[in-house]
């Protein structure tokens, strides 16, 4: 990976320089190689074509002209319009060629940087907003476009250009050769000194809109909150204040851009201003031709043209370095959890988890989970309660692996979990959160979400089986109900029993409930108790719950204060103690009779 680090830890870049930012976007187009053969054949064919139309100029004025052969004059106009098609037909091919190409390298790196978010670790996310990841998804992806499918090729096509004519104007006369190349060494100065100001300005451009997308994602997704808490002025004032960023970024990168090209064909046009000067002086003396100042004049134009097309895309070029930045950024983030060269799919398990001396936190230095020791038996139903920060759900996010413990291990089935595809492990873990996240499309294809291939039968027996038949059954459609994003249609007590059906058509050995209980109505949480039999059976269960009276018959209740065990035992073992639990229970039960201390009134 090239470059270093730059930026702040949401918007990190990678600072590669222009020469690895273009090697990476080719290898892009190598992949279709035939193609890539085939533009540079028709690119050839154009060049030669675009050459040959000056002398056939010239052709016509110094000899054809003066010669009163009509015949001579007809061919010459007929062999300057074939070539005229020619190089339309050239033109038009390579072109739509690239374009192709192009099209087909920005959906490969879309593919790419999509996949490869699928992979990254949870840290990632932890420090990255959404907003942000979908603009450089969407935003800075699209700003290789115009450089990937067109403006790559164009541009080396019109080097290509420069260089051939660079080469033929010195066979047919030196001096003013050397006057239309003369101003080349002016143009290279000044593309270098506004080089520095359109990278760094187009670099803003894509910050700003990275946060303009971010906000807008944020808003939107937080509609509700925002208007319950009479919000709607601050959110929009947010939002004016990034949109203005985002507006006075692109003006300033407008602003470099208008002072960078007319700079540039001035400097062209100096050429031409040379050409008439030299070139007519030397035709007045009798040194020169007409038709060899008409075909100077002629070379002039498409010597400087694509100077002056490369000088215009060049500032396309420069917001497409600075997406590519932050794309190849992301796709060279290696995930911090991630399978072992020589990891093994989990074989079918009877459900023993083990934490052994497990040491580990999410920030530096601050660990949550302190010499953690556990062990879950197969079939086993584990309640973990605790106050809020007591590290309860950092527990099922190291058996789930979304982060690696600093030291000591997570084992099932005496296999430690680092050891273990995670494609294999998480397969055999179900979890029903708090706020269960559902996806487009309707209740049927949710509750199929964790199994694509369950038969109607099992889908059927599986919403029976947790109570939720006459809830969703009521519901518009039914199970043909579209549930909207997120599930916005669905109440959450719909939501949640969607998710509780879910789980347990996926089958899966081990099951985590995370608060699952928290959000529904005490019918719904009826109906899911009458089904919780059925759902915890012959399974490793671990609950999570606030709500204590819904896992007083677990087997065995763990409680949990600063990342470490202080009580574990049945229910009512818990409430003989007079500990931890007994307080947290009556707190909940008899709210009323508890007596607060003093230090926590102050």
């Amino acid at each position: 990976m090239s470059g270093h680090m730059v930026a702040d830890e949401e918007e990190r870049t990678y600072a590669y320089s222009d020469g690895d930012l273009l090697k990476r976007m080719i290898r892009y187009l190598l992949a279709y190689r035939r193609r890539f053969a085939a533009v540079s054949v028709l690119v050839a064919l154009s060049i030669g074509v675009d050459i040959w139309i000056p002398f056939v100029l010239r052709q016509a004025i110094d000899v054809d002209f003066g010669s009163g052969n009509a015949q001579a004059l007809l061919f010459t106009s007929l062999l300057y319009i074939v070539l005229q098609i020619a190089a339309w037909l050239t033109t038009f091919a390579y072109e739509y060629i690239m374009a192709t190409m192009g099209q087909h390298a920005i959906y490969t790196m879309r593919q790419e940087l999509y996949d490869h978010l699928q992979g990254m670790s949870q840290d990632f996310y932890d420090k990255s907003s959404s907003g942000r990841i979908i603009s450089r998804l969407i935003n800075d992806v699209e700003r290789m476009s115009e450089l990937l499918s067109e403006g790559l090729f164009s541009s080396f096509a019109q080097i290509f250009i420069v260089l051939a004519i660079g080469t033929v104007i010195f066979t047919v006369d030196i001096q003013l050769a050397l006057i239309t190349l003369g101003v080349v060494p002016v143009l290279l100065v000044t593309t270098i000194y506004f080089r520095r100001y359109l990278r760094e300005a187009y670099r803003r451009t894509r910050k700003t809109i990275s946060s303009v997308t971010s906000n807008f994602a944020e808003s939107i997704s937080g509609a509700k909150e925002t208007k319950s808490f009479t919000r709607e002025k601050k959110s929009m004032d947010r939002f004016t204040e990034v949109n203005r960023k985002d507006y006075q970024s692109n003006v300033d990168a407008g602003k470099a851009n208008a002072t960078f090209f007319p700079s540039i064909r001035f400097i062209s046009g100096l050429g031409v201003f040379l050409i008439l000067l030299v070139g007519g002086s030397r035709l007045i003396q009798g040194t020169i031709t007409l038709g060899t100042v008409v075909m100077f004049i002629q070379f002039s134009d498409r010597f400087f043209r694509p100077i002056l097309t490369i000088a215009n895309f060049y500032t396309s070029v420069q917001s497409a370095f600075a997406g590519a930045e932050r794309v190849f950024t992301v796709l060279d983030t290696e995930p911090t959890v991630r399978d072992k060269p020589d990891a093994i799919p989990l074989p079918p398990i009877k459900g023993n988890i083990t934490f052994d001396h497990v040491h580990f936190g999410y920030l530096e230095d601050i660990p949550v989970l302190k010499d953690f020791e556990l062990e879950i038996q197969a079939g086993e139903t584990i309640a973990l309660v605790g106050d809020t920060g007591a590290g309860k759900t950092t527990v099922i996010n190291l058996l789930n692996r979304f982060y690696d413990v600093w030291s000591g291990s997570v084992r099932v089935d005496g296999f430690d979990v680092r050891d273990l595809t995670l494609e294999s492990l998480r397969s055999r873990i179900g979890v029903v959160l708090q706020s269960p996240f559902l996806f487009m499309g309707t209740v049927r294809d949710n509750i199929r979400y964790g199994k694509h291939d369950a038969s109607e039968e099992e889908l059927l027996d599986a919403v029976e089986a947790i109570g939720a038949s006459r809830v969703l059954s009521n519901l518009e459609n039914g199970l043909e109900t579209e549930v909207g994003e997120r599930g916005a249609r669905l109440s959450e007590g719909e939501r949640q029993l969607v998710s509780f059906a879910r789980a347990l058509l996926a089958d899966p050995s081990i099951l985590i409930l995370d608060e699952a209980t928290s959000s529904v109505d005490i019918y719904t949480e009826y109906a899911i108790q009458r089904g919780m039999k059925r759902l915890l059976k012959n399974r490793t269960s671990i609950v999570i719950a606030h709500r204590l009276s819904t896992i007083v018959n677990a087997d065995r209740i763990v409680v949990l204060e600063n990342g470490e065990i202080v009580e574990a035992g049945k229910h009512s073992e818990l409430m003989a103690l007079k500990g931890k639990y007994y307080s947290l229970y009556e707190l909940q039960i008899h709210p009323r009779a508890m007596k607060v201390p003093s230090k926590d009134r102050e």
